[in-house]
């Protein structure tokens, strides 16, 4: 792969974004001669990488039949009123509201046996089959993101019913160590959070959490707390489950409701790993995001933030993301478009006609801003593909953009911006297409 190089005569960099295929094309005009120079054309890139990996209970773990005991021993069950008084996290405690009432006291049991560490957890009997006992622990352990320190490998206690009565966990890290971990994740969330104005709104403080994380996490499996939060937040790596974790707690703090969405990412050849997402709600409607996919790792190892998976609707999130199933996660259906990244700020295109005008927006605002992408959404495919024949025009680049570009550099002329040449990034999944502002 060629290096990338800024000058009067480029060469041509391929890069791909995480998802959907994706490119930098570069257009620079010749400082000699003034004329155009060609430097691309508008092949596919190739998969860099794709991120997704989880481990949660079930996932690569097992559960074990332990033994089977009379259905008549004493039910160790608490009572739905002593259930009631366990506080679990929102995302658990969400999940747990669309339960029955056994189902509920069961969760909570499960909950309160884990966080006190308790090596045998007994449950209320007749309520949880052997078989669905994995889904309701994958429930709790996913919607508590502080639960990082169980062991994925269990064994289940059965009674003659059929029924599990009891739950044998193993556990990675001792209390007291757990401690000081929630101590510096707490530490770190308030560094974040302390940037955050009191009157902003849910759309603001999101955005600035999602560019949080993405700023200060780095995509890296360095060990197994890169599936927590405190891999995310404290050593700053992390993959899915880190981030899904970090995101959760994050937006609890302030203030915004946050759920994690288990299931698996389909890769551009349709293959499909485990993975982890959340849905999050802002101004009273949720959206599907994935910070993680919004973290994408370039060949180049240039740290490229974007918002195409920041809040979408669940039509969207489906063309690459499909939900595991689980009788115990119920999720709220996402089909709200206002606090879209790119409908908030102007930026979308529901036709080509539209697109001149979603970009003269985006570059105005990136250039004021001093950021180094202007991002546009297009409605379809449709869309999407005749405003990437826009963007490159007749493969000389397009001559509006580069209007914009020397408006921009007139208006805002401390940046340092030069209008000889841009690069474009596309995601043929979301419809989303960015040109990368030359400095």
């Amino acid at each position: 792969m060629g290096r990338k190089i800024w000058a009067a005569v480029s060469g041509l960099a391929l890069l791909l974004a995480a998802a959907g295929g994706g490119y930098y094309a570069y257009k620079t005009l010749d400082s000699r001669t003034g004329t155009d120079i060609v430097i691309s054309g508008k092949d596919e890139g190739r998969v860099v990488t794709r991120r997704s990996k989880v481990e949660v209970p079930g996932a690569g773990g097992e559960v074990v039949v332990k033994e089977e005991v009379s259905s008549g021993t004493e039910d160790l069950a608490i009572s739905k009123e002593e259930a009631a008084k366990i506080e679990m996290p929102f995302a658990a405690d969400y999940f747990a509201q669309r339960l029955t009432d056994d189902e509920a006291i069961v969760c909570r049991q499960i909950y309160k046996g884990i966080t006190e560490r308790a090596e045998t957890i007994y449950i209320k009997n007749d309520v949880v089959s052997p078989d669905d006992i994995c889904q309701l622990i994958v429930m709790v352990v996913t919607g508590s993101p502080k639960i990082d320190y169980i062991d994925t490998n269990y064994s289940v206690q059965v009674d003659s019913d059929g029924y599990a009565s009891a739950i044998f966990m193993t556990y990675t890290r001792s209390a007291e160590d757990s401690g000081i971990r929630d101590t510096l994740t707490e530490q770190a969330i308030d560094r974040i959070c302390s940037g955050m104005a009191l009157d902003w709104t849910d759309f603001q403080k999101y955005k600035y959490i999602h560019d949080a994380l993405v700023n200060n996490c780095y995509y890296y499996e360095a060990d197994s707390d890169c599936y927590t939060a405190y891999g995310c937040l404290v050593g700053g790596n992390a993959v899915c489950e880190g981030y899904s974790k970090a995101l959760m707690l994050l937006c609890d703090r302030a203030g915004i409701p946050c759920l994690p969405v288990i299931g698996q990412g389909i890769n551009e050849d349709g293959t499909a790993q485990g993975h982890i997402w959340n849905k999050v709600m802002l101004d009273g409607e949720w959206y599907a995001s994935d910070i993680t996919w919004d973290d994408p790792v370039f060949e180049s190892s240039e740290n490229y933030l974007r918002y195409d998976y920041f809040s979408v609707t669940d039509e969207e999130m489906g063309r690459n993301h499909v939900q595991d199933e689980n009788k115990y996660i119920i999720e709220p259906a996402c089909a709200a478009t206002e606090c879209d990244y790119y409908r908030y700020y102007g930026y979308f295109a529901q036709t080509v006609d539209d697109a001149e005008d979603a970009f003269r927006n985006a570059v105005r605002d990136a250039m004021a801003n001093g950021e180094e992408y202007a991002r546009v959404k297009c409605s379809d495919r449709e869309c999407f593909d005749a405003t990437l024949n826009w963007v490159f025009g007749d493969g000389t680049g397009n001559e509006d953009l580069f209007g914009m570009i020397k408006q921009g550099i007139s208006d805002n002329p401390d940046f340092g911006y030069k209008a000889s040449g841009y690069s474009v990034i596309n995601n043929a999944v979301t419809y989303n297409i960015s040109i990368r502002l030359k400095k």
